[in-house]
């Protein structure tokens, strides 16, 4: 995880793992770690730059370095305390003419006023020298040093670095740890963001051992070597209290901006719905401005296939290029002719230096002139057979702001770019393939090889010029797991929702009906006054489908059309008439309020239930695969066949089919809870009752080829069916009572073994914490054809 930070919120409210370097360079963090701390000894000292001088002299190899060495010593000589250990940093800037001319031992001259470097203590970040230009960027706004790991991996690979340095120069091991670390701050003129890799070099940097040197065995070593994030082992065998550093850190900026935008732009396009997003593309676009450190750079993209005739059957959702707005399709007929054209039919890059310059301009290069474009790069994009299937564009302002050295860089980019369009538009297939397949067509994955099968044999007997015919596809002995989250009085609560816009439809006609008798002397009006008064003797609970077919007919023809003509013919009743007229609904010509409140609660709890009960099905196949569809009613229920036969590989047995049992008995508590939180932002509050039919005989399931769906076969496994759609409706206590209830799960049984079976599983539901109150056993009432039918039924907690 990367961690950017500004050099200059240091007062700014931050989480305890961020780092944040002030304007002087020294790390400071909200919780007052410091991830550079220091475990060893780190002493300032200039002496060991000042003997590699002296060697230069004695070399004598460059004379021009010789007559500036020698000019450094004769100024240090004055100041022998510059060759001793300095711990007070203040004496320093006295002597800034010394420390600038040992710069140029360091750092060409030619450079030293553009880049950017420091010296610091040993291992420690904060500058006791700083170029120029690095003093010039410490004091911008918003520059951000990016660690690339956290700060207690920061700490560790900082200690191990040192570990590395003493075992280096002490011990003969080669061992280097290079920085992580990135910088990266806004141009001051472009305002675009410029990339800085450190280098650290610590040649200036000597390990002192205090005392007697501790001894490493090779064994010591390897263990070291062997665990390079442990630093309590590397601080044991490499005491702090043994070693010490003398000297000082030169750290360098190398600007990496190309290639780091380049790195970050593949990093981004990695994902398969790279090009899919716009907030995505505008975050490539951007970086691509960096790639070129021009911020009027424009970039676009879209899948097109060329010529139109490949054109597939779906659109896809990648058209963010420049005339994405204006122009529907850039391979049609349109844009004949254009630069697009030239580009689809050349399959290659068209660089159009000044757009006001070209004799013939399309619609498309018009329109580019008067989006503010001025020069265009259009790429191509193709696949392995050459064909064009999408078009990358950049554009600027500028006439040739885009030009053929800018095509140079650009290729590469583009590269990038057709990788990440294949993989969109491949991702999209399969997205609509998916949909197909989920939404119109019960061909479930786990079943799918055995389908693939039978065309194999299908295409078999094709190619030996047999009379083809498509088998049958059955599977044997597999377990039935039926269940369902029913909304509890739908039907009484549509109703009730209905009757109150109706009645509230006819009371609004009638108070405009009633005004309108104050203005005009109109028969008419009296007559279908006293019909709405006769209307609203009727109460709810003798409101039914026919009344409200009657109810409809009624606002229909003679209300909404009295008070329409009304408001047209009278001034003093338009306001009223309107306002009537306004809370129709436009396609029911009715009051649609409470309604519409229903109708949008059980539509989003049956997505709701119905998404969660897909999510924890994907999660049940990865340990059992089995047969798995659902229905969406008032609620949602759900059927799943689990058995060996369904299976290409592996075993199934009775461990599996228990699991599956307790995992639906896990899932429709945890569904209740669903229910209880939506049921808080629902327009209307809806509860649901949650049924599971334990049928623990096998039976055999055949694919319906008339309605695409499996079905149970045989006489003796069609009494299962006939079960599962009438517990439904079952009773108990002589019809006192319905069998399911809110917020409760009903466990509708056969045998005593089952029960045995469930009241185990409810054993551990009341340990977990899902069971409220005692578990109900139950008989239920005779159904038709069906005696001796039993449940367990129990309160889910929700609390």
């Amino acid at each position: 995880m990367d961690f950017e930070v500004n050099f200059e919120e240091i007062t700014a409210e931050r989480s305890a793992d961020t780092v944040v370097f002030n304007p002087d360079g020294v790390p400071l963090t909200a919780a007052g770690i410091n991830p550079f701390r220091v475990p060893y000894e780190s002493v300032l000292c200039l002496d060991v730059a000042f003997r590699a001088v002296e060697q230069i002299i004695e070399d004598g190899e460059d004379a021009g370095a010789v007559v500036i060495a020698k000019a450094l010593l004769d100024r240090v000589a004055k100041h022998p305390e510059l060759r001793q250990p300095i711990s007070d940093y203040g004496v320093l800037d006295k002597h800034e003419e010394i420390l600038e001319l040992l710069t140029y031992f360091v750092v060409p001259i030619a450079e030293r006023n553009t880049a950017m470097y420091k010296f610091s203590v040993p291992f420690n970040f904060q500058p006791i020298y700083a170029s120029p230009a690095m003093r010039r960027m410490m004091h911008l706004e918003n520059v951000c040093y990016t660690l690339g790991v956290s700060p207690q991996e920061a700490h560790t690979s900082h200690v191990i670095a040192m570990g590395g340095k003493i075992l280096r120069d002490l011990y003969g091991v080669e061992y280097d740890m290079k920085p992580t670390g990135m910088l990266n701050f806004p141009c001051p003129h472009s305002g675009l963001r410029r990339f800085f890799r450190p280098e650290m070099l610590d040649d200036n940097v000597e390990v002192i051992v205090k005392g007697e040197q501790p001894k490493l065995k090779e064994e010591d070593i390897n263990r070291l070597l062997s665990n390079i994030t442990d630093t309590e082992l590397w601080t044991k065998l490499l005491p702090p209290d043994k070693f010490a550093f003398h000297g000082f850190h030169f750290s360098r900026m190398h600007e990496v901006t190309r290639e780091e935008a380049l790195s970050r732009i593949k990093h981004r396009l990695i994902s398969r719905d790279a090009v899919l997003d716009v907030d995505r593309l505008q975050e490539l676009a951007d970086l691509a401005r960096i790639y070129f450190q021009n911020k009027e750079f424009q970039l676009g993209i879209a899948a097109v296939d060329f010529p139109v005739e490949r054109t597939i059957d779906h659109e896809y959702e990648i058209k963010y290029n420049l005339l994405a707005d204006y122009v529907s399709n850039l391979a049609s007929e349109e844009c004949k002719d254009s630069i697009y054209h030239r580009a689809f039919t050349t399959r290659d890059v068209v660089v159009t230096e000044d757009l006001k310059k070209l004799r013939h301009k399309t619609v498309a290069e018009r329109k580019l002139l008067t989006l503010g474009i001025r020069s265009i790069i259009v790429a191509p994009l193709l696949d392995h057979e050459k064909n064009v299937i999408g078009v990358l564009e950049m554009a600027s302002p500028e006439p040739y702001g885009v030009n053929s050295f800018v095509r140079i860089a650009f290729e590469e980019i583009r590269t990038l770019f057709r990788t990440a369009l294949v993989r969109s538009r491949e991702y999209v297939d399969n997205r609509i393939e998916a949909i197909l397949r989920e939404q119109y067509t019960s061909l479930h994955q786990s079943v799918e090889w055995r389908f693939t099968k039978a065309a194999h044999n299908y295409l078999r007997q094709l190619d030996a010029g047999e009379q083809a015919v498509a088998e049958a596809i059955k599977f044997k002995e597999v377990y039935p797991l039926y269940g369902q989250a029913d909304i509890v009085g739908s039907s009484k609560i549509r109703n009730s929702a209905i009757y109150q816009d109706l009645f509230d439809n006819i009371r609004a006609g009638r108070l405009v009906l009633i005004r309108a008798l104050d203005f005009v002397s109109f028969p008419l009006i009296n007559k279908v006054v006293m019909e709405i008064d006769e209307l609203l003797t009727m109460d709810n609970d003798s409101f039914d489908n026919s009344e409200e077919l009657r109810l409809g007919e009624f606002i229909h023809t003679q209300l909404t059309p009295l008070v329409e003509q009304l408001g047209r013919q009278h001034v003093d009743l338009n306001p009223l008439s309107r306002q009537y007229l306004e809370q129709l609904n436009p396609e029911l010509g009715l009051f649609y309020r409470v309604r519409k409140d229903y109708e949008d609660s059980v539509t989003r709890l049956n997505r709701e239930l119905s998404e969660f009960f897909t999510g924890r099905n994907v999660e049940q196949q990865k340990v059992t695969p089995h047969y798995f569809e659902k229905y969406k009613t008032d609620g949602v229920e759900y059927e799943l066949y689990a058995g060996q036969s369904l299976l290409k590989t592996g075993h199934f047995n009775e461990i599996h089919l228990r699991n599956l049992r307790l995992s639906q008995l896990v899932d429709m508590c945890e569904a209740t809870r669903l229910v209880d939180r939506l049921s808080e932002e629902l327009p209307m509050p809806l509860r649901t009752a949650q049924l599971i039919f334990a049928y623990s005989s096998p039976l055999d399931i055949s694919f319906r080829m008339d309605e695409k769906r499996f079905d149970v076969e045989g006489d003796y496994n069609v009494r299962y069916e006939i079960l599962k759609k009438r517990i439904d409706k079952a009773t108990i206590r002589r019809g006192a009572q319905r069998l399911t209830l809110a917020d409760h799960i009903s466990i509708v049984y056969l045998h005593d073994r089952d029960r045995e079976e469930y009241e185990g599983y409810l054993n551990y539901l009341h340990q977990a914490g899902y069971v409220e109150g005692e578990v109900e056993q139950l008989v239920l009432d005779p159904l038709q054809s069906v005696n001796g039918l039993r449940a367990l039924r129990f309160r889910v907690r929700v609390g």
